[in-house]
């Protein structure tokens, strides 16, 4: 049976190469034999901790919002939505006991990837993909990041409370540009390579409520490579201006990508077909007890 790690990375391949499904979803990959075998992971009963399900569902208009909206659940958390929003990440709070029914009002995803973390007080992946042909926009800067990989890296341990164990969470996104800043081992404790702190996010999670991570897919944008000439043509022009816009040429100019689009965004929306988006939804899992193997105290790092 493929490792974890293993199966993280097929995910990852998978939403960075945009695979191809049956026709039943446009552009939704088909899950491999090997992969379809190790998408659940079972859970011993009694066990305490975090599960990480990954889904990849289409974008059909507002189906996505309403979706979580039919299936929200009623949570106050303290996370910067607004900066989370402006930096492409979509993140909500969902019953539990609805996965299905929210799988379903999303239109299905042929991708259902279980993972379990169970107490993981260091650093780990739970989505990691090179970053597309474009410009990253980080806190509204974009500039050029050739040869970045963008992953979303999490940790948790359980917490007892007077009213029951909660399971705490920190997931933060990362930009890192080569293999030293990429490994692992030197990101067990602390992240390395561009650590986006205004997106982390601090949950702790209580039974029946998961959460749901995702991108918004307009954060991917293709300008026309020959708009501004001919907006300069047209105004040097003697008489009114044409009405609307200028047609587009059909050359691509420049790409930008928001941060979150660049790290959970499957396949942006092309000649016709909607776009599709990765969703990571975080399980609680409190029918145990247990207690962190190591300190998760050390601070969010990055160069």
């Amino acid at each position: 049976m493929p490792t974890t790690a293993a199966r993280l990375a097929c995910v990852a391949l998978l939403a960075a190469a945009g695979c191809a499904g049956d026709g039943t979803t446009p552009g939704a990959p088909d899950l491999p034999p090997a992969l379809a075998s190790a998408a659940r992971t079972r859970i011993a009963p009694g066990q305490t901790g975090l599960e990480v399900i990954t889904w990849q569902v289409t974008d059909d208009g507002r189906r996505f919002d309403d979706a979580l909206l039919a299936n929200a659940a009623q949570v106050v958390a303290p996370i910067d939505e607004l900066a989370l929003r402006r930096n492409g990440f979509v993140v909500w709070a969902v019953r539990a006991d609805r996965l299905e029914a929210l799988r379903e009002a999303l239109g299905g995803s042929p991708l259902d990837v279980h993972t379990w973390l169970g107490t993981a007080t260091t650093w780990r992946e739970l989505v990691a993909v090179p970053v597309p042909d474009a410009m990253v926009e980080v806190d509204g800067v974009a500039r050029e990041r050739p040869g970045a990989q963008a992953r979303l890296m999490a940790r948790s341990w359980p917490v007892p409370m007077e009213d029951g164990t909660r399971i705490a969470v920190q997931a933060v996104p990362q930009l890192v540009t080569d293999a030293a800043q990429a490994s692992l081992v030197r990101n067990a404790n602390r992240l390395s390579g561009e650590v986006v702190r205004s997106c982390a996010i601090e949950l702790e999670l209580v039974p029946g409520v998961a959460w749901a991570i995702s991108c918004d897919p307009g954060g991917f944008v293709e300008t026309d490579a020959e708009a501004a000439e001919r907006v300069a043509e047209q105004r040097s022009m003697e008489g009114p201006p044409a009405p609307g816009q200028p047609p587009a040429s059909g050359k691509i100019g420049s790409r930008v990508v928001t941060l979150g689009a660049a790290t959970l965004l499957a396949a942006p929306a092309r000649q016709g077909l909607p776009a599709r988006r990765t969703v990571l939804l975080l399980v609680p899992h409190l029918d145990g007890s247990a207690a962190p193997e190591a300190d998760a105290n050390e601070p969010i790092q990055g160069d």
